[in-house]
């Protein structure tokens, strides 16, 4: 592989990085499940991303839609497949990531596709996603009324994978020396066989 002079003249300027403590990770992932627990009133639309939200002092979004249009930046390369409860095969695409400095962006983009290119990224996600689920179902616990709303496994599921792939990748930003407010965009979005958002 031919070395690329920005490449190397970005990693030349780069400030230098410490590796991550694991217990700060931790730490700072335990923080921010707890912030980003839902007030105690009715809510059945939960907004995924909070958490990569929080980690990385950005805007994100997600997105659902019962038709399969692909918004833009949500490009294939960068996807997560996984089997929702009633859904069936669903796929999550990650995508419009934007570094808070620009001259980091071609860096930003190279680690996140490497990493979706090289990662096991089931290994890394799976382990994740029950604690993600139970903070959802807990938080749903505490309503005054149960919630009926029969896509809401779907949906509850669908958000702790999407917490849980925003954990993996930001620890991987992370070790890469994208720290907090690094990256200050980004968004995802899903599509299921048998979706229903209505």
């Amino acid at each position: 592989m031919t070395p690329d002079p920005l490449d190397a003249l970005l990693d030349r300027s780069a400030p230098p990085v410490r590796a991550a403590d694991p217990a700060d990770l931790q730490a700072m992932i335990a923080s921010a499940a707890q912030q980003a627990r839902p007030k105690r009133h009715r809510r059945i639309g939960i907004v995924a991303g909070v958490l990569s939200l929080v980690l990385v002092s950005g805007a994100g979004v997600a997105t659902a839609s019962s038709i399969w249009l692909w918004g833009a930046g949500m490009a294939s390369n960068r996807s997560y497949t996984y089997t929702a409860p009633t859904w069936g095969q669903c796929e999550l695409r990650q995508g419009n990531f934007v570094a808070a400095n620009p001259l980091r962006q071609f860096e930003l983009d190279r680690v996140i596709d490497e990493w979706f290119a090289t990662a096991d990224i089931s290994a890394e996600v799976e382990p994740l996603i029950g604690k993600y689920l139970e903070v959802v179902e807990d938080s749903q616990g505490n309503e005054p009324e149960p919630i009926a709303d029969p896509r809401l496994p779907d949906l509850n599921y669908w958000t702790a994978v999407d917490q849980a792939v925003s954990e993996a990748m930001y620890v991987e930003l992370l070790a890469n020396g994208f720290g907090p407010g690094s990256v200050t965009n980004s968004s995802g979005q899903v599509h299921c066989d048998g979706e229903q958002w209505k």
